[in-house]
């Protein structure tokens, strides 16, 4: 019984509680909650010389924002020409250029967000 009681907290909604109600008071309650996963998103980088090529696939209405760092525990910045891309359709390729000198590396980052990213 109390295994049904913490998914019944972990459901967090009214009808959780009214379940968690029904199921102290002697009776027995099924609570189907459907969470929709969250799709990875995958970051790809290919260099060549001085040109960098970042790309992912987009999901519709997502804003992107590519970030990176010179050092591996470096701050991160906004790269100039990366600041929310927003995607259009799912499944759509998003491409991002960057130029760094050979000598030069940078670990990048993709931030994702519903909403357009703030500075």
């Amino acid at each position: 019984m109390s295994t049904r009681i913490h998914v019944l907290w972990r459901a967090g909604s009214v009808l959780a509680l009214a379940a968690l109600a029904v199921l102290l008071s002697g009776g027995c309650v099924t609570v189907r909650e459907e969470l929709q996963p969250v799709r990875e998103t995958v970051l790809t980088v290919a260099r060549s010389g001085e040109d960098v090529t970042l790309s992912w696939i987009g999901t519709a209405g997502a804003y992107y924002t590519v970030t990176y760092a010179t050092s591996h525990r470096g701050p991160h910045v906004p790269l100039p020409d990366a600041i929310n891309i927003r995607a259009v359709a799912t499944g759509e390729p998003i491409i991002v250029k960057d130029r760094v000198r050979p000598s030069e590396q940078r670990y990048y980052r993709l931030v994702q967000g519903r909403l357009p990213m703030t500075r």
